[in-house]
């Protein structure tokens, strides 16, 4: 069994979760297993993973924090429907 990253949501993320009912195992899942990753010059990592009836977009950066191992930092997150 794969083990899920630890996250740290920046303040927007956590707003966003609470707004759109976000369940944070699919952000997870995303980040360790995305259906497609997109990166640009500064350092931020866009990954989309289907889910079903609905798909989530997860916006991170790619530095882990030195001093945690496995954790990343997410800017914020919505589903779309596809």
């Amino acid at each position: 069994m794969t083990k899920l990253p630890r996250l740290r949501l920046t303040n927007h993320a956590q707003m966003r979760m609470i707004e759109r009912s976000i369940d944070i195992d699919d952000v997870k899942h995303a980040i360790i297993n995305p259906d497609k990753i997109d990166s640009d010059s500064y350092g931020k990592i866009r990954v989309r993973k289907n889910l079903g009836s609905k798909t989530i977009v997860v916006v991170y950066s790619d530095e882990r924090f030195r001093d945690r191992r496995n954790e990343y930092l997410v800017m914020t997150f919505y589903y779309v429907n596809e």
